[in-house]
């Protein structure tokens, strides 16, 4: 069809363009035409002038010259009087009889002139008008004709060109609603995440406001689901295993998504959703009914201890600002934080409590880099101490935010915020320069200094230019090597391995020693620890809690100590409160000890005073 088109239409056209010209010269011919009716009738009344001046003895030549040069021009169709030659039989037949008859109206008048009757030439003048009479309605029909076939002509083109103009608007608009609706799909498309089919953040931002701003009386509450542990799966099982569960998990959602119900994908493992509800119990069984066959089907039941989900959720009745898709996940993910990797709850509602801690999490936002300015960031050292001799051989640098008017601010609640608005780096990075000052003030006064470890964020750690930043102060207060530990976490190391060796190398090369923090709290993996070339490992507080079977857990602990030992790493384990954990670190061989069993983490003139024997 479409094929004949494109050939019929050319053709159309070509026959509406030749169809207008014949029309256009038409138009013309008619109004030619009335030009001839008007000298016909010019040549009828002289003639008749003529006869009667010639009757009454005064002849008038010019007059008959006149007349004869119109004759001429109407026969022939060439003149000085712009005549044309109509093509009509009838109406040329008519104009030689009238030429004709002129010719003996001519000839009478001579007759005339020379003496004699006058009868003849007015009968002959009175045959000439009657010819002429039927020589002008016989070109005023030839033009009516021609007038009613070029009417009916244009009606003709004008209806076909209608129909075309229909058929052509039809197929283009036709045209225009598939390519409408191939860009609204291909646009769905674009702003869908190709592994799950959700929707991008964005997109589902923007649809989630339109839903919103129509006001209905639904009412809508945004969840946001995450995976715990779902990079362990990604790093035990392979990412193509960890794409198959998020597909199989978005299509489930989706499949049971209502009219209004949206899915979104945040990032990586996290999806967001909005749902319509009656009633928050109803609320709460629909998703755990979906989070309950997800976990229950072929593909995840057999690895399902290790498959997690933690559900945040936040509905526009609770909160006090008008709904807004952002505001909401925001709210829903802050929900969801307040339960992930809590054993035995999964799911939360934003609320008062949960508003509340927001409400303190922003005032920490909006008040971290006054702080900083104002030096309320303030350094503690919680020592680390031989096991063999207990003598403080080292200590660790933390952070404690000292509020004016409300004391010192707790850690779990200003680190998180510094993390989650980037801002730790900041910090980080004043706490280091806090310390390399301080060693150097103690070595310009020629007291007693121990290696200081300081902590790097995972901000800081992918910092390109953090090396080379913390070595520049390094250098500008004269640290020497091997004086300054960077503490890195195990999630960065388990993260991004090859990276991590790179980092370490790096950091060697420029005097720093390199700890492996919190070993043993996540992904503990030993197979990194034959790559790794760090210089100590710090064993996290979490082996040393009260455990079922106490000597599975020496057992583990001593296989640990020793085969870093061999490694040339030395150990040192936090979180050590009680004797009888001192007693068995010491009979394992660990080399230091940080912890309550000695010190809490004190301010920096305290600590001071146990380097100097004072305490």
């Amino acid at each position: 069809m479409k094929k004949h088109l494109r050939i019929l239409f050319p053709l159309l056209l070509g026959l509406l363009v030749a169809i207008s010209a014949v029309s256009i010269k038409r138009i013309s011919d008619i109004r030619d035409y009335g030009k001839l009716i008007n000298y016909v009738g010019i040549v009828r009344g002289a003639s008749q002038r003529v006869v009667k001046l010639e009757t009454n003895g005064r002849p008038d030549d010019d007059l008959i010259g006149y007349v004869e040069d119109i004759l001429d021009e109407l026969v022939t169709g060439k003149g000085v009087y712009g005549l044309v030659s109509a093509d009509s039989r009838l109406y040329q037949m008519n104009l030689r009889l009238l030429k004709g008859q002129w010719e003996t109206v001519r000839g009478e008048i001579d007759a005339v002139r020379r003496g004699e009757s006058a009868d003849l030439l007015i009968d002959s003048s009175e045959r000439l008008f009657e010819i002429a009479n039927n020589t002008v309605f016989t070109i005023e029909q030839y033009s009516s004709d021609m007038a009613g076939r070029t009417v009916r002509m244009i009606s003709a083109t004008a209806l076909v060109s209608a129909i075309a103009f229909a058929i052509a608007m039809y197929f283009y608009i036709r045209k225009f609603f598939q390519l409408k609706d191939t860009n609204e799909k291909l646009e769905d498309l674009a702003s869908r995440d190709e592994l799950t089919g959700a929707y991008h953040t964005e997109k589902f931002y923007s649809e989630v406001n339109c839903i919103l701003e129509r006001k209905t009386d639904a009412r809508f509450a945004v969840l946001y689901i995450d995976f715990e542990n779902f990079k362990y799966v990604n790093d035990v099982f392979g990412y193509s295993y960890g794409d198959e569960l998020l597909k199989s998990y978005a299509r489930l959602l989706m499949s049971r998504l209502k009219e209004g119900e949206l899915l979104g994908r945040d990032v990586a493992d996290r999806f967001v959703l909005l749902r319509r509800y009656e009633n928050r119990e109803e609320l709460l069984r629909t998703q755990k009914q979906v989070d309950e066959e997800f976990l229950n089907s072929a593909l995840v039941k057999s690895n399902r201890h290790m498959m997690t989900i933690a559900c945040g959720i936040c509905c526009a009745e609770d909160l006090v600002e008008e709904p807004e898709a952002v505001m909401m996940v925001n709210r829903a993910n802050f929900a969801q934080k307040e339960v992930k990797n809590k054993p035995g709850k999964h799911y939360a509602f934003y609320g008062d409590e949960i508003r509340q801690k927001l409400i303190e999490e922003m005032k920490v936002k909006d008040r971290m880099q006054e702080g900083l300015d104002n030096e309320e960031f303030v350094v503690y050292m919680q020592p680390k101490v031989g096991v063999e001799d207990g003598v403080v051989r080292g200590a660790e640098a933390l952070v404690r935010w000292a509020v004016p008017g409300n004391g010192l601010l707790s850690p779990g609640l200003f680190i998180p915020v510094l993390e989650k608005n980037h801002f730790i780096g900041k910090v980080d990075r004043y706490v280091f320069e806090k310390v390399c000052i301080w060693l150097h003030e103690r070595m310009e006064k020629g007291l007693v200094v121990v290696p200081v470890s300081v902590n790097v964020s995972k901000i800081q750690f992918y910092n390109p230019d953090f090396i080379s930043v913390y070595t520049s102060i390094k250098k500008q207060y004269g640290i020497p090597d091997e004086l300054l530990e960077i503490e890195l976490t195990e999630s960065a190391a388990f993260e991004h391995e090859e990276y991590l060796m790179q980092v370490v190398r790096a950091l060697h090369d420029n005097g720093f020693l390199c700890s492996l923090d919190d070993f043993g709290t996540g992904y503990s993996s030993l197979g990194l620890l034959k790559d790794l070339p760090i210089d100590v490992l710090k064993l996290d507080g979490g082996f040393f809690r009260v455990s079922l079977d106490v000597n599975r857990e020496h057992t583990i602990l001593k296989y640990i100590i020793d085969m870093v030992k061999e490694l040339n790493i030395s150990t040192v384990a936090e979180g050590v409160e009680r004797q009888e954990q001192i007693d068995f670190l010491k009979s394992a061989g660990c080399d230091l000890i940080q912890g309550f069993a000695f010190y809490k983490p004190m301010p920096i003139d305290q600590f001071e005073m146990v380097l100097d024997g004072e305490l």
